[in-house]
């Protein structure tokens, strides 16, 4: 018999919480071709339940266990996608098994587990044959207890510390992993959401129309022979040595598809696209063009623009750096085709006669009065409307060639011949098989939970091409344009494609539950959260996404500055403890207005942007985003051509990013021209990417101080303010495996320091810190990001009623406190 004990303290901390027992310890075996889990010494009573949540190894499961009174209890959201779930149910003397399993697209009811599927109530071992699964399985063990007229359970427990325990839905972001292929020595491993290691993923979007363009000439509506463009060769190992040293792990190379452009590459068989599709002279990155093709723009030699791109892969490989590119699958470019892969064309085959069929590619328009021919906003009456068609050279009819005799809806959904200015014009909608216009959103011809044996759709099978094509390449993941306006068994059936070819590929979902054009997913436990109201959210991470976009907290930090809003307000964002910790944040993205722009963030300037991130990037485990150009305080002002002067760095334009430049001086990347405010800026960020990348950010949790201060005069008030938290924020981090403990405080305030600060400790921060109760301990607080200041005080100072005195905290500055205790 094979016997194996989990080494790392997971385990042991989580018997200790579950059960209650004296040195107990957990241990897996294998006998007989079956697994044991064994529980020494364990103080279960009735009314106890045993929760075994596993992953086979199957494309398909669910992270959200079903709820239920008495048997579930309340919701439980996993760290990965299981495929079956085991209830021991402690009556007197025994244990009763019930299974459930994830069948056609849902969780089946619960049933009496198999006969081979066995707790020994003696030794309280829960055994199951190892031929139900392939060489390795998935677990998470908790328990809850049902006693007291709890119907909806209190957990008691986890094999992941990090779980508190009590009642309500709670999160597992750790499981173990057991590796079985040797069943002599058989291998468990703990590991995060997905399978993810102990890095954190640190993400620097990089733009790569502008990154390395050090064309200062910046003539607005210029051309790319006039303004310069970026390079796959100016990404150079400078440059990519230099973010891997300031804390990055993923690159996002953003733009990188072939798209729609007024550039004239007709030496090649590229040429310029019919500028009444345009938005800029460059063009949208997200009309793509060809989806398995780079932009020729990008190339020194743009008939070798694929084998440029695969080297600048290899380049990020080798300095230890994750290559995402974007994945835009709700709409193309109206002139898509594909050179690289003709086969898998869009709109070949489909039935132009009718506005919805699964089997279609796209959407077409019912013949009217208005149409054919589809008539874009761009020209009207021979005259040109859009900014693009009037500027000079432009010949814009209103026309598009590829649609006399038919037409398309737009991008974002708009059924109609003469889409406006406002509109997605440029862009067509791609069908997956969900009816948009179906006011109830319930004709659905997909596989899903209320049809399972529906045919996969053909844009499905397409898009899972794209994706192999980019896996094969050595793209390491994919940022998921408007992921929220696909159906979420489309994303739960490409990502489990996707992984099955490569198990670490990384999805990340920009979506917005708030956006009318989402599309609900069919899982009925899922449907039914938050009383009903659900999230797409839900739907996204369920489905394997890595993380989705929050932008919540986003916009709760920056109406602080442009808004009624407070940093009391922060905290309300955080819905749930599973989108939160699985989201990725952000101070700016090219989405979004940059922080030093005018007219925005309080006209504050360069300084707002570390207390803003600093806050984003402590508050969840999540990924963390930084746009090229934050770090040195690019402010993106003036007018670019398409993109207007609207505090962004256009991505419709060629353009240089000025301040960026300063920092890229001549391709060395070694920031030769910045200031020495931008220096120090960079470096900041630096050191708070590192610091977030530690255990008690990376896997610990978040204790929130503003709701208890919300009376506490001495909390950051200014002025005449009637209460605290307008302008400080804090919180704590506790990571029970490291005993890793942070006490976070940031003064927002763009002028004002805020003196005689005091930070009311509640009890159960204490608790939650895992403090050990001495009245003689000295707790020493370290300040990590700038690094220079240090607080020693007695314990009871800590949680004292008076609260715990700060020094004077500087305006616009963000203290990170390492909380260290003399008695442990």
């Amino acid at each position: 018999m094979a016997r194996f004990f989990l080494s790392s303290l997971v385990w042991i901390a989580m018997v200790s919480s579950v059960l209650a027992v004296e040195n107990p310890v957990v241990k897996f075996s294998i006998a007989d071709e079956q697994l044991e889990i064994e529980f020494h010494q364990p103080a279960v009573v009735p009314g106890t339940t045993l929760f075994f949540a596993l992953r086979a190894g199957s494309e398909l499961g669910s992270a959200v266990i079903p709820f239920a009174e008495n048997f579930e209890g309340s919701t439980v959201f996993l760290p990965f996608q299981a495929d079956r779930l085991y209830l021991v149910q402690f009556a007197e003397a025994k244990g009763e098994i019930l299974e459930r399993r994830w069948e056609k697209w849902k969780w089946s009811d619960r049933r009496s587990a198999p006969d081979n599927v066995i707790w020994d109530s003696a030794r309280f071992v829960f055994r199951i044959p190892l031929a139900d699964f392939k060489d390795r399985l998935d677990l998470v063990v908790y328990a809850k207890d049902f006693r007291a007229g709890k119907t909806w359970g209190r957990m008691l427990g986890s094999q992941d510390p990090a779980v508190t325990s009590g009642e309500g839905d709670k999160y597992i972001p750790h499981y173990c992993e057991i590796d079985f292929r040797d069943k002599a020595a058989p291998a468990v491993t703990v590991r995060g959401r997905l399978g993810r290691d102990k890095t954190r993923p640190r993400i620097y979007q990089l733009f790569v129309r502008l990154f390395g363009n050090v064309n200062e000439t910046r003539q607005k509506n210029g051309t790319r022979e006039v303004n310069g463009v970026g390079k796959f060769n100016d990404i150079n190992d400078a440059a990519l040595a230099a973010l891997q040293r300031l804390g990055f792990s993923h690159v996002w190379l953003t733009g990188v598809l072939q798209q729609a452009t007024g550039s004239d590459d007709s030496a090649i068989g590229q040429p310029a696209d019919d500028p009444d599709l345009l938005k800029g002279i460059a063009g949208s990155p997200y009309a793509i063009k060809d989806y398995f093709d780079v932009a020729p723009d990008y190339a020194v030699d743009p008939k070798k623009r694929l084998a440029e791109f695969k080297v600048l892969l290899r380049r990020l490989h080798t300095h230890q750096l994750k290559a995402l590119i974007d994945f835009v699958p709700n709409h193309v470019a109206r002139s898509y085709h594909s050179d690289v892969r003709p086969e898998v064309d869009f709109g070949q085959n489909d039935d132009r006669s009718v506005f919805f069929d699964p089997r279609n590619n796209f959407f077409y328009l019912p013949p009217d009065t208005m149409g054919p021919p589809l008539r874009l906003p761009t020209c009207k009456d021979g005259v040109a409307v859009s900014p693009t068609c009037k500027l000079e050279g432009m010949k814009c009819d209103g026309l598009f060639s590829g649609e006399t005799s038919f037409g398309r809806v737009t991008g974002n959904n708009v059924v109609s011949w003469t889409p406006s200015l406002e509109d997605w014009y440029e862009t067509v909608k791609l069908n997956y098989g969900f009816d948009f216009t179906d006011p109830a959103k319930h004709r659905r011809e997909y596989p899903n939970a209320l049809t399972p044996d529906k045919a996969v759709p053909d844009t499905w099978t397409k898009m899972d091409q794209v994706i192999a094509f980019w896996q094969a390449m050595g793209v390491d993941g994919f940022r998921c344009d408007m992921s929220h306006m696909e159906p979420p068994e489309f994303w739960k059936w490409l990502i489990g494609r996707a992984r099955a070819r490569s198990a670490d590929v990384f999805f990340m979902g920009e979506a917005y539950d708030g956006d009318p054009a989402k599309v609900p997913g069919s899982d009925p436990v899922i449907s039914l959260l938050h009383d009903g109201k659900s999230n797409v959210l839900f739907d996204l991470l369920d489905a394997g996404f890595d993380a989705v976009y929050d932008d919540p907290s986003y916009k709760a930090i920056k109406n602080i500055y442009d808004g009624p809003g407070w940093a009391n307000d922060i905290d309300q964002a955080r819905f749930d403890d599973f989108v939160f910790d699985n989201s990725v944040r952000y101070a700016e993205n090219h989405d979004e207005v940059r922080l030093v722009s005018r007219g925005n963030w309080g006209g504050v300037g360069m300084n707002v942007g570390l207390p803003v991130t600093a806050i984003l990037y402590g508050i969840g485990r999540g990924s963390v985003m930084l746009y090229n150009g934050q770090e040195v305080g690019e402010p993106a002002a003036g007018e670019e051509g398409f993109g207007g002067d609207d505090g962004r760095t256009s991505i419709f334009d060629y353009w240089s990013m000025p301040e960026l430049v300063k920092w890229t001086n001549g391709h060395n990347y070694d920031g030769g021209k910045l200031s020495g405010d931008q220096k120090q800026l960079r470096d900041s960020y630096g050191r708070l990417l590192a610091l977030i990348n530690e255990p008690a950010f990376r896997d610990g949790s978040f204790f929130p101080l503003n709701p208890a201060n919300n009376k506490n005069p001495n909390f950051g008030q200014v002025g005449s303010e009637p209460a605290g938290g307008h302008w400080l924020y804090a919180f704590l981090r506790f990571d029970p495996i490291s005993r890793q403990r942070f006490l976070v405080a940031v003064n927002l305030h763009p002028k004002e320091k805020l003196k005689e600060t005091r930070v009311l400790v509640p009890e159960d921060a204490i608790r939650f810190l895992s403090l050990i109760p001495d009245a003689k301990s000295a707790l020493r607080f370290t300040e990590r990001l700038a690094g220079n200041l240090e607080i020693v005080v007695n314990q009871p100072s800590f949680d004292s009623p008076d609260g715990l005195a700060l020094p004077p905290l500087e305006p616009l500055t963000a203290y990170f406190f390492e909380i260290s205790a003399s008695n442990e």
